[in-house]
This record gives C-alpha cells, sequence and structure tokens, in this order.
C-alpha cells in the first residue's frame, strides 16, 4: 500500500488481477440497482508509472442515502451475487457502520452510509468481494497501512485526517502516520483490509505472477499516489481455500452409501468419508464429510440432496496447507510403480501408490510389507 487504500483502488487493481472488465461490473450493478450505473478505467501515468483509476457513473435516481440495515437486505436478497461474497460484502459494511456507529452514538442499523459515498460504497465493498472471490486466491497479505494527517470535509463536517472510523477500525493493527495532509486509507479501505487480512509485512516471498497498479482521484505533489497488488505462486508449502460439506443420514443401506461415495469422487470432491455417530433419537447413524474446492460446493450438495435420505446440508470455509506433490513412474522386478513425493519447508516423503504395490505382492506372491519397503529402499 504505496500511499494507503481506498475502495476504488482497490478495485481498479483487483480488475487487473482477475482479468475481469469493468463491463461485466456495470452490468452486475445496473441490475443490482435497476438502473444505469457505468463503471469505466482511465489509463494514467503517476511519476511515469502506467497506473488505471477507477471512474463510476451512475442514473441519478438511484437513491443515495441508505442505512446499513438496508444495505445488507440489498445484499442478502440479491440473485446476482454469489453467497461468498455477499457475506463478505456485508461483513465490511458491518464493519464500517460498527465504527461509525461507536463514534456517532448511533446503533449499527440505524448508521447512514452518506451522500454520494453511499452509492460509491456499495459498488467499491461488492466489486472488491466480487473480484477477490473470482481472484480465489489461498491466503491475502497487506503491508503496513499508511496515515494522512490534517483535516478532511465530510458530511458531519470538517473532521481529523486519519478520520475517526478508520482508527477505529484499524485498532490493534501496526500503521504508519505520514506527513501527507490527505485522508490515505479511507474507511472503506481500513475495513476491507480488517476483514481479509490475515498478515501484515512489508516481506513477501514467492514466484510473482502478476503486478497490477491503481491510482485514485488525488495526485500528490512529492509522493506516488498508488496502490500495488502482486499475486504470487508460493514456492513452499500451498494453502488452499476448501469447504467442508457435513450432513447426518440415519436411514441408507451401505449399498447407497458406497455409490454416493464413488459419485462425490467422480464429480470432483477432494476427500470424502463417513463416521458412525448417534442421531437425535438415539438411532446409530453416519456423519457424512465431503471435503471439497469452493466453487464445487453447490455441485456437491445438490448431489447429496439428490442422492441421500437427508433433508439438509451444512458447510463452512476453511484453509487447508498441503505439500508440494509429484509423481514419478519407477519398475520394481519388472512392474510399473507410481511413487508419490511430497515436499515443502524442508520436508520430504515418499511413498509407492497402494494399489502397485498389492498387484506386485499378488503376482509375484510375496508379502505386501516386503514389496512396500523394498520399493521405499530402491527410491530413499
Amino acid at each position: 500500500m504505496i500511499s494507503g487504500l481506498a475502495g476504488d483502488m482497490t478495485v481498479a487493481a483487483l480488475l487487473q488481477i482477475s482479468e475481469t472488465s469493468h463491463e461485466e461490473l456495470s452490468k452486475l450493478f445496473s441490475e443490482f440497482f435497476h438502473d444505469s450505473v457505468i463503471l469505466s478505467v482511465e489509463e494514467t501515468f503517476v511519476n511515469g508509472i502506467k497506473a488505471n483509476r477507477l471512474l463510476i457513473d451512475f442514473s441519478e435516481n438511484i437513491k443515495i442515502h441508505r442505512d446499513f440495515a438496508t444495505i445488507s437486505d440489498m445484499i442478502t436478497s440479491s440473485p446476482l451475487l454469489p453467497d461468498r461474497v455477499k457475506n463478505d460484502a456485508v461483513e465490511i459494511f458491518r464493519i464500517i457502520a460498527e465504527a461509525e456507529g461507536k463514534i456517532h452514538g448511533k446503533d449499527i442499523k440505524t448508521v447512514h452510509f452518506h451522500e454520494v459515498g453511499a452509492v460509491d460504497s456499495i459498488i467499491d465493498i461488492i466489486s472488491t468481494c466480487y473480484l477477490i472471490n473470482k481472484i480465489n486466491a489461498d491466503s491475502i497479505e497487506f503491508s503496513t497501512p499508511l496515515l494522512g494527517s490534517g483535516t478532511t470535509y465530510s458530511a458531519h463536517g470538517t473532521i481529523p485526517i486519519p478520520s475517526p472510523a478508520t482508527l477505529d477500525i484499524l485498532k490493534g493493527l501496526a500503521c504508519k502516520r505520514t506527513n501527507l495532509p490527505y485522508e490515505l486509507t479511507t474507511p472503506t479501505g481500513a475495513a476491507i483490509l480488517r476483514y481479509y487480512q490475515q498478515h501484515i509485512d512489508n516481506t513477501f516471498t514467492g514466484t510473482i505472477e502478476k503486478t497490477a497498479y491503481s491510482t485514485g482521484t488525488q495526485s500528490f505533489k512529492d509522493y506516488p499516489n498508488l496502490l500495488r497488488v502482486i499475486l504470487l505462486t508460493s514456492e513452499d508449502q500451498q494453502a488452499h481455500n476448501v469447504d467442508e460439506i457435513q450432513t447426518n443420514i440415519d436411514d441408507m443401506s451401505g449399498e447407497q452409501m458406497a455409490y454416493v461415495m464413488e459419485e462425490l469422487f467422480s464429480k470432483g470432491c477432494l476427500d470424502a468419508f463417513f463416521e458412525p455417530v448417534f442421531g437425535k433419537k438415539n438411532r446409530p447413524s453416519y456423519k457424512l464429510t465431503v471435503i471439497c474446492k469452493p466453487e464445487d460446493t453447490h455441485k456437491l450438495s445438490e448431489l447429496i440432496l439428490k442422492e441421500t435420505t437427508t433433508g439438509g446440508v451444512r458447510y463452512s470455509h476453511h484453509k487447508r496447507r498441503v505439500l508440494n506433490r509429484s509423481f514419478e513412474k519407477r519398475m520394481y522386478k519388472g512392474y510399473p510403480i507410481t511413487i508419490k513425493k511430497f515436499s515443502g519447508n524442508g520436508i520430504f516423503k515418499t511413498y509407492p501408490e497402494y494399489n502397485n504395490v498389492a498387484e506386485v505382492a499378488r503376482k509375484t506372491g510375496e508379502p505386501f510389507d516386503h514389496v512396500y519397503r523394498a520399493i521405499i529402499a530402491n527410491n530413499s
């Protein structure tokens, strides 16, 4: 965050990283507000560096004053947005509303997002959540947020920089204040940071895949008004977003459950298993757990609802850290063996594929354990 963080700068940079067109967002928000919304991107240069600036134009008929409760209802009831985008956007608005409510002595539901900023805030926050969902990064890290000095004008009159809301949102996080007389990190930018940040550090490690630069409406005389977003691929252990789907079943046969398991794996689940449990009526039951990519959650949930006797499923979001993996083909006494290799962060593991070991044991008559250990010894 070269000059802090604001909503429009965040969107302008994420559009580049996600390779999403501003026309796509224009269509989304025109349908969301049921009136014309046009987002465009202007290329400009900041100290010789090409950067994108987000421009927003919308119909005068769109209402500009809304409280948190109204905005939350608009987002959650919209059929245009994925569930994760809805949840992220509402929670970011909640962070801002709680800070504003605390400062102005108002209940969170009655906190208003004033003037044209109400529409801009809705567009900036939903766009940020929409684009982050499309990028589907394993983790999001921020550099130390920068704060400006002086005063600025708000709907409540002249207020100090950084604004009270920004400071309240950033409470507990390391920040750096500068003498620049501008609001470098806005309440919207601070709320985005607060919600998504998993780590704040000015260092990073990994392979650089993409970089994007964006700027805002202000031009600073002695300082570049820039935001830089970097997409990295980890060179070591990898962290992934995964979803966990669960349901309890007490009235299915073993044959049916075996079929469901086969279908789940054929449709792309990462892992699935049954656990014996006792149900609410003290009947022996099974808990089905499915681990999958977030984009497969809906598809696999539908499969479970269709192919099992359950009346509903529950799911949650998790982080999964895995080692880098590779596969090699080797020969053992004339038989092909697949060797699985796991590595990362100083860890190295090697295992032969079970099916290959079992096949060799059956055909040669050697004990399974003997074959397994011999293969390991030959590949150590």
